[in-house]
């Protein structure tokens, strides 16, 4: 059996609970931008063009309440694109793939200035289109009601009726 000095010893050297799950987050949050980072295509873009890039992202992020992105305009010689552009692309890709069943643009074509261009001009029309931007609106208008509804959850004595539905398709009421 342990001493009782070696156990407060051990208990002493071990990690907080909350530094713990930090550090655990912290490491995610590494683990996570290191393959951002390796799927990001190496880019060979001159500083107006990365400009241009961010500028269409910034005027997209209110509709997806981001703040807009703080990116420093410079030549990128094959060098990933900045992660929070990456973020942004991946942010506007999951919801266009949701909405068309496609990608809004494709990233391993912005390698060079041109297929950075057309495919800043793709993000331009996938933005002027209403349906798309309805489609937001009502995903962000479901979200906002199913955070409400889980934050206020069920009142006491009543249930969320799912039960009852069942039950009436069984015949069991």
């Amino acid at each position: 059996m342990a001493k009782m000095e070696d156990m407060f010893a051990e208990e002493a050297a071990a990690p907080k609970g909350g530094e713990s799950a930090m550090k655990a987050a912290e490491e995610l949050d590494m683990e996570e931008e290191a393959a951002l980072t390796a799927a990001t295509p190496s880019v060979n873009v001159k500083a107006g063009t990365l400009k241009a890039l961010v500028s269409a992202l910034n005027k997209v992020m209110p509709m997806f309440e981001a703040p807009p992105l703080e990116v420093e305009a410079r030549d990128l010689k094959d060098e990933p694109l900045p992660t929070d552009v990456m973020k942004a692309l991946q942010m506007i890709n999951a919801a266009y793939g949701e909405y068309a069943g496609e990608d809004a643009v494709d990233v391993m074509q912005m390698e060079a200035d041109k297929g950075a261009l057309i495919e800043i001009a793709k993000l331009g029309k996938v933005f002027a289109d209403k349906g798309f931007v309805k489609f937001l609106k009502s995903s962000e208008t479901r979200a906002t009601e199913a955070k409400e509804e889980v934050a206020e959850g069920p009142e006491e004595g009543e249930g969320d009726g799912e039960e009852e539905k069942m039950m009436m398709r069984m015949g069991m009421a």
